[in-house]
């Protein structure tokens, strides 16, 4: 049997993580953190495979900062990141995150939609 991969989930709401952690934990590696600065944290000490990025983490950082980071100053080009808000996105907003992403999730976020969409990125 292969190795689960591992994925982290930046969120500061704590009913969403159990969520998702529920969701995919059988099926997947799990690190869950709820500040911008304890994602780019784990990100630089883990090699994770794909990051679930809230865009409104509460704190000085917010997820498009995040994103920016990880693909900038942290040179990590193709880590696949899916982006989940509650927030309804401006059209301009959406079409700027999707092109640093693998994909954007509304919520609340299904058990089926978030596992499919978690393999299609992951199988990129």
């Amino acid at each position: 049997m292969s190795e689960k991969k591992k994925i982290l989930i930046v969120e500061d709401n704590t009913e969403t993580q159990l969520i998702i952690k529920v969701s995919i934990r059988d099926l997947y590696d799990v690190v869950i953190v709820s500040s911008a600065e304890e994602a780019l944290e784990s990100i630089k000490k883990n090699d994770f495979n794909l990051v679930l990025l809230d865009i409104n983490l509460g704190g000085q950082m917010d997820g498009r900062i995040v994103l920016e980071k990880i693909r900038g100053e942290l040179n990590l080009p193709n880590m696949p990141v899916i982006i989940i808000t509650a927030y309804d996105l401006p059209e301009t907003d959406k079409n700027f995150l999707m092109s640093l992403t693998c994909d954007y999730l509304e919520k609340p976020i299904s058990k089926d939609v978030l596992v499919s969409t978690i393999g299609k990125c992951l199988r990129r």
